[in-house]
C-alpha cells in the first residue's frame, strides 16, 4: 500500500532553488521523528525520504516527509493520490500534500508572455506623493498617540537587503534564515516565474521606514518612505524563496521563532492555496501568546489564501486591497475571510530587486503586500499605545481572550463599507484607520471573543470555511465525512478555479488547462453537480 503510488511519480534532479514534494503527515497524539520514518520506510521501502517535525523531533503531531526527487508540479493528481495512499499505510489522521506553486507554475501556464503582468499587477502609476497613504488612513494621528516605539514587527518573508530606507529598522534579535540555514536571513533574490526578489525589503519599508509624514502626503526623513510604526524595529525573519513559490513548510516554524524571540506583532505578506495544519497550529499558539498577526489576503486568484485564510477562525487578521480612489483592487483575493482592507495600490516602498540594484530605489507598488505592511505597522502602533505584549496579554487573559481578537475589536471599531465598493461584502468591515484603532477603547470582557483552542482543526473543516468564504454560500453542507480524505485535492482544485478565472480576466492567449480530479473523488463528484461546479468540475 502506497509503493504503487509512489512509484507512479516522475523522480529526476531537482532545480537549486527548487522544492521537493513534502506530505504532512498529522497524527492525534505527539510522536518522536523515528516512529514516523519507520513507518514510511515500511510502507515504501528502497524510497529516498527524510523525515523533520514541524516542531519538535522528540514528540510532535506534525512531521514533513520530503522526498528530494520529486517535484510535484505538473503531477498534483499523482501527489494527492499518493497522499491519501501514504496516509493509510502509516496510519496517521491526515496526509496534506504541500504544493510550492501549482496554480501559475510552468506546468499549468501556456501562451503567457507579457501577460503574465497581468495576473497578479495592474499598472504602474508614480504620480502620488510618497506618503499619500498616511493621511488617508490618518498615521499622523496616531502617533500623536506613538510612533511604535519598544515594539518588534517579525516580518516572515524573503528577508532583508542593504538599503537605505532600513537603516535603523532591523533589528538582530530573533533574525534567522530558515531556507538556507543560520542566522543571516539576507534575500538571495531567487528569480523566476512570480518569484519576487527583494520582498522582504518592500514589506519591511512599509512597515518601519523611519520619518514622517504632513498632511499632504509629503514626507521628510532619512530617505524617501515612511513606515506607519516609524520607530518601531524589524525582525526579519526568511521562510520562504518567493512569495507565491513558497513551501509554507516551514511557515509554522517561522510563526513559533517569532513569537519566542519577542516579536508583538506578525507581517506575512504571503500565501498559497495549500492548507497545511502545522501552520494553523502555530497560529493559534501565536494568539494565545499575545500576538497580533497580520496576513494578505492575496494577489493572483480571487480566493483568500492560506494563512489569511485562518482569520475565520479568529487567529490571524486578513487584509485585502483597495485603489486609491476607495474601489477595491481588480487583483486583490477576496472573500467572508477578510478582515478589513487596506490601501495596495500605488503605495511607496524600498525597491530592490537584485544584489547590485541601487541602496536608494523606491518605487510605487501594489498588492495585498501593501496593505498588509501597511497595517502590519498600525497594529504595532496600537501595541505601543496600550504598553506592549505583556501588559496587552494580561488585560486579554481577565477577558478570556486574545490580544489578537481585541485588536480587531478596535481595528473595526466604528468601519463602514466605502459606497465605492458598491456594496460589497467580501472586502472586511471597512477601511484601515490608524488614529480610530488607537482611540477605541479596549474590549470590556463581555465583548472580547473567546479565545480560541490550541489544536487546529480537520483539514475536512478547513474545506468547508474555505468553501463557505468562496460565493459558492449553499455548497459547504454538501461536505461530508467520507469526503476527508479528499479535502487537500478539493481545496487545491478550487483555487485552481480561481486561478483559471483569473487568468480569463488577463490577456493570455491561451487559457490555463483544466484539470481532472482523481479517480476517487471524481466518483463523489459526479453524485453532487453543485459541489462539482464549486470546485471547477
Amino acid at each position: 500500500m502506497a509503493q504503487e503510488e509512489y512509484d507512479a511519480l516522475a523522480k529526476g534532479p531537482l532545480a537549486e532553488d527548487r522544492d521537493p514534494l513534502s506530505v504532512e503527515l498529522v497524527t492525534a497524539e505527539p510522536v518522536p521523528d523515528a516512529v514516523i520514518s519507520d513507518r514510511v520506510r515500511a510502507a515504501l521501502p528502497g524510497a529516498d525520504f527524510s523525515v523533520e517535525a514541524a516542531f519538535d523531533e522528540t514528540a510532535d503531531r506534525y512531521h514533513f516527509v520530503d522526498f528530494p526527487d520529486i517535484d510535484p508540479q505538473g503531477q498534483e493528481r499523482a501527489v494527492f493520490e499518493f497522499g491519501r495512499a501514504l496516509r493509510h499505510a502509516t496510519d496517521v489522521a491526515e496526509a496534506n500534500p504541500v504544493m510550492p506553486d501549482s496554480l501559475y507554475g510552468a506546468h499549468h501556464v501556456a501562451g503567457l508572455n507579457e501577460a503574465l503582468f497581468s495576473l497578479c499587477e495592474t499598472p504602474r502609476d508614480n504620480s502620488l506623493p510618497f506618503g499619500w497613504h498616511h493621511p488617508r488612513i490618518d498615521s499622523i494621528g496616531a502617533w500623536r498617540h506613538t510612533r511604535g516605539e519598544g515594539v518588534t514587527v517579525a516580518v516572515i518573508d524573503t528577508g532583508y537587503s542593504d538599503h537605505a530606507e532600513l537603516r535603523g529598522v532591523r533589528t538582530q534579535q530573533g533574525e534567522i534564515n530558515l531556507v538556507e540555514g543560520g542566522s543571516n536571513a539576507a534575500d538571495r533574490f531567487s528569480t523566476g516565474l512570480l518569484r519576487n526578489p527583494g520582498h522582504g525589503t518592500l514589506v519591511m519599508s512599509v512597515v518601519a521606514s523611519r520619518g514622517t509624514a504632513d498632511p499632504s502626503g509629503g514626507t521628510s526623513g532619512p530617505g524617501a518612505v515612511t513606515g506607519t510604526a516609524p520607530a518601531a524595529k524589524i525582525m526579519p525573519v526568511r521562510a520562504i524563496r518567493s512569495v507565491v513559490d513558497l513551501n509554507q513548510r516551514r511557515i509554522g516554524k517561522a510563526i513559533d521563532h517569532a513569537v519566542a524571540n519577542g516579536a508583538d506583532v506578525i507581517a506575512m505578506a504571503l500565501g498559497g492555496p495549500t492548507r497545511v495544519a502545522s501552520t494553523e497550529a502555530a497560529l493559534r499558539r501565536a494568539a494565545q501568546a499575545g500576538v497580533v498577526i497580520v496576513c494578505a489576503a492575496g494577489n493572483c486568484w480571487p480566493n483568500v489564501v492560506f494563512p489569511a485564510a485562518y482569520a475565520a477562525m479568529g487567529i490571524c487578521t486578513a487584509v485585502a486591497a483597495l485603489q486609491p480612489d476607495l474601489r477595491p483592487w481588480k487583483k486583490s483575493g477576496r472573500g467572508s475571510q477578510v478582515t478589513f482592507s487596506a490601501f495596495g495600490e500605488q503605495v511607496w516602498g524600498a525597491a530592490k530587486n537584485a544584489p547590485d540594484d541601487p541602496v536608494t530605489g523606491v518605487r510605487a507598488s501594489q498588492g495585498t503586500t501593501l496593505a498588509t505592511s501597511m497595517t502590519a505597522g498600525v497594529a504595532a502602533l496600537w501595541v505601543a499605545r496600550h504598553g506592549g505584549r505583556a501588559a496587552l496579554k494580561q488585560k486579554a487573559d481577565a477577558r478570556g481572550s486574545t490580544v489578537q481578537a481585541m485588536w480587531v475589536r478596535c481595528a473595526v471599531a466604528g468601519m463602514t463599507p466605502p459606497a465605492e465598493w458598491g456594496g460589497a461584502r467580501d472586502l472586511g468591515a471597512g477601511l484601515l484607520n490608524a488614529r480610530a484603532a488607537l482611540d477605541a477603547a479596549l474590549p470590556a470582557a463581555s465583548e472580547a471573543p473567546e479565545a480560541p483552542d490550541l489544536e487546529a482543526v480537520s483539514t475536512l473543516n478547513v474545506l468547508q470555511m474555505h468553501l463557505a468564504g468562496t460565493s459558492e454560500a449553499a455548497v459547504p453542507g454538501h461536505v461530508t465525512p467520507e469526503m476527508a480524505d479528499y479535502a487537500p485535492e478539493m481545496i487545491w482544485l478550487s483555487y485552481r478555479a480561481g486561478a483559471r478565472a483569473r487568468m480569463l480576466e488577463s490577456d493570455a492567449e491561451t487559457p490555463m488547462q483544466p484539470d481532472d480530479p482523481s479517480e476517487g473523488l471524481a466518483a463523489l463528484l459526479a453524485q453532487d453537480p453543485a459541489l462539482r461546479s464549486a470546485l471547477g468540475q
